[in-house]
């Protein structure tokens, strides 16, 4: 029979096994991701971790063997809201069941999760588990981000717009296609209200040799942009290399989509980033921004995708 227990120091093992078998056979499909991450002991080390700082988790116990878990970190504040995030590596089942076991654990933890008053529960899973992804859909969750990867190869835009370097003297240029982005961002259908940055982030930036801005203009004037980086620490954790890039914004004026233009311009940064050293570039997007949806997933291939539900708070109320 199955038994739903809590999670302790001793099921840690298996627990990054799951991980790592599920990683693993993501890698095959993909194999220009990390492979640091199907090694046991890097997901050890996470769930040692979250164990220390996070309430218990649950484990799913069949025939004395460990055949699911699901545990994560509890934020008092995350977009307004009391939430739980459990990543990608916090979370796993037996790939052939993985329908009923993330059901009874969710089941059980969901019960902890709302007695504390956290209403928001995010998870992020591997996109190959296709069982778990219709499970998490049909208990209530609805996705909200997508990280996908993909190699350093050309690739053939057929425009030959003008592409160069920001520099700190185009700071305002740089500013303006930011605040388009932003303004974008919360239009329809995708109405979404981004962190608003400040001169001093785009300074650093500007001035950082370890960052780059890339202006893509027609003739002179800028039309879109691309920003690039080290892997970024805000996406899932199992692109987070230092051979990994990430791309962090990008924006093309309305009046020159359609015409190759992001195209040519993540072609040009992805040569730059080859010629860095790196091998990988990342991207994490917002699966309701249509626009940005269809453009990366032309280049790029989905590695982890992060679900949310929301409870109602009223039940709560005492």
């Amino acid at each position: 029979m199955l038994k739903i227990l809590p999670l302790k120091e001793d099921h840690i093992e298996d627990a990054a096994a799951l991980v790592c078998s599920r990683y693993a056979n993501l890698c095959e499909q993909i194999p220009y991701m990390p492979h640091r991450y199907t090694q046991p002991a890097s997901i050890q080390s996470l769930l040692a971790e979250i164990m220390q700082t996070a309430p218990p988790g649950v484990v799913a116990i069949e025939s004395g063997r460990l055949t699911g878990f699901l545990t994560g970190w509890q934020m008092p504040s995350f977009r307004g809201k009391r939430c739980t995030y459990s990543p990608e590596w916090a979370n796993a089942t037996n790939l052939a069941d993985s329908h009923r076991l993330y059901e009874e654990m969710y089941t059980h933890l969901a019960d902890i999760w709302v007695a504390d008053r956290y209403l928001s529960h995010y998870i992020s899973v591997f996109p190959n588990d296709v069982d778990a992804l219709r499970t998490w859909y049909w208990m209530n969750f609805g996705m909200f981000a997508v990280d996908a990867l993909r190699g350093l190869d050309s690739i053939h835009s057929g425009n030959s717009v003008h592409i160069r370097r920001a520099e700190l003297g185009d700071i305002e240029l740089v500013m303006e296609l930011h605040e388009d982005l932003w303004m974008y961002m919360q239009g329809t259908p995708v109405f979404f209200l981004a962190e608003k940055r400040e001169r001093s982030y785009y300074e650093e930036w500007l001035q950082n040799p370890g960052k780059a801005v890339w202006l893509a203009c027609r003739p002179d004037r800028p039309v879109a942009f691309m920003r690039l980086g080290p892997a970024d620490d805000d996406a899932c954790t199992i692109i987070i290399d230092e051979k990994t890039t990430s791309i962090y914004g990008a924006f093309t004026k309305e009046e020159v989509r359609g015409s190759g233009i992001a195209t040519a311009l993540l072609d040009h940064a992805l040569k730059s980033a080859r010629a860095s050293g790196y091998e990988r570039c990342a991207v994490s997007f917002e699966p309701m921004n249509l626009l940005g949806r269809r453009f990366w997933l032309r280049y790029f291939k989905p590695v982890c995708i992060s679900v949310v539900r929301h409870i109602d708070e009223r039940l709560t109320r005492s």
